[in-house]
């Protein structure tokens, strides 16, 4: 199964994923990366970031490519829905 990194960006800085997750494809990778952008905005305290609102996950694969990019801001639009880890996978 493929691995997809969801590298945050926060303005100008890069905080690369360093293990990845193993998902079904560029689609399950791009789901995942919505419910996990609407976890941290409902529930993500972290001090370096005042506004999750700002930043966005650059998904890549386990080569380098970009596959995605997923702002925050669109995951508050699309809200939380149920999600079993089953979704994401084959």
């Amino acid at each position: 199964m493929p691995r997809y990194f969801l590298n945050l960006r926060h303005k100008e800085r890069l905080f690369a994923d360093p293990e990845g997750d193993e998902l079904a494809d560029d689609a399950a990778a791009r789901a995942y990366a919505v419910e996990v952008a609407g976890d941290l905005i409902r529930d993500g305290k972290l001090t370096l970031i005042r506004s999750w609102l700002d930043c966005l996950f650059e998904i890549t694969d386990g080569t380098g490519r970009r596959v995605a990019t997923v702002a925050f801001v669109d995951a508050a639009v699309e809200g939380p829905r149920e999600r079993e880890y089953t979704d994401f996978v084959n």
